[in-house]
């Protein structure tokens, strides 16, 4: 039995189905059953999320294989922390936590320095980990689809190179970990085939979509405006840029072969993602 943490999120959704593909038995932990009814149709679960250790140690009876991804909080190296404990008292043979590329508990970015601090928990409770580092996900772009289709790519990342990876990627990376044992004890770096400017991706939207796309470079104060403006949290809000502030620092850019030896298979390119969520951007 595999315990699924994060089901519901854009990582969780594709791992769901790998795993009903592979026909393993699975399990999710979930604070909103209806939601995850909808989003991924009837599968077993249990009610809780990471900061009841409760109902951790309830999803986690009779289970064999874990997937760990929290939301994004500043608790989630405690709750993380409290996770890995937990796995280790129900004697987990596998965890795999998702994590984030260039984790680092010395990083200006908070959210690099609360996956590196999860990390560590992880290693230190001693049940047998992959962890996996994947560079921002290419489904960021749904965020913007709305801004896409009037033809603007808005970012603020300026001309930095990022190695964006699929979502179906790192969920068939996850797959592999969670139900064999070739990742055991591996920290993989999972990316795309290459690694465009925001210049260059807004141009592979208008070669597949068929009507110009260009990019909008956002200054930092213009972004904080907008994730105002949408109603995030200042703490969100201030974690969010900083990350961003690392990828225009070049943090992201080099290309990872972490798919290719967990999947067997090349990662899928920029230009089959704008393909297949066209009617998103259309």
């Amino acid at each position: 039995m595999i315990l699924v943490a994060g089901a519901t999120g854009t990582v969780g959704r594709h791992l769901v189905l790998d795993l009903k593909t592979l026909r393993a038995p699975f399990r999710i932990l979930t604070r909103d059953p209806e939601k995850a009814l909808r989003l991924l149709g009837p599968v077993d679960h249990v009610l809780g999320d990471l900061s009841r250790p409760e109902a951790v140690a309830r999803a986690l009876d009779g289970v064999e294989a874990a997937f760990l991804l929290s939301a994004l909080d500043p608790e989630l190296p405690a709750w993380e922390a409290g996770f890995a404990r937990a796995a280790r008292r129900a004697g987990l043979k596998r965890l795999v936590k998702l994590s984030a590329l260039g984790a680092d508990a010395r990083s200006p970015s908070a959210i690099l320095r609360w996956h590196a601090e999860a990390e560590e928990e992880v290693r230190r409770a001693g049940t047998p980990f992959t962890l996996l580092r994947p560079a921002p996900l290419d489904q960021n772009f749904l965020g913007n689809a709305a801004a896409i289709r009037r033809g603007m790519l808005p970012a603020s990342l300026g001309s930095a190179r990022v190695a964006m990876v699929d979502a179906r990627d790192v969920a068939s990376s996850a797959a592999v970990a969670l139900t064999t044992s070739a990742l055991e004890g591996r920290t993989l770096t999972l990316t795309g085939p290459d690694a465009p400017t925001c210049a260059e991706a807004a141009a592979v939207f208008s070669r597949v979509l068929g009507r110009p796309v260009t990019h909008a470079d956002l200054a930092p104060a213009e972004a904080r405006r907008a994730m105002a403006a949408a109603g995030l949290p200042a703490w969100m809000t201030d974690a969010l840029l900083g990350l961003a502030e690392q990828l225009r620092a070049g943090r992201a850019e080099t290309v990872a072969d972490g798919v290719l030896e967990a999947t067997g298979r090349a990662p899928i390119p920029l230009e089959r993602f704008v393909r297949d969520h066209a009617a998103a951007f259309a």
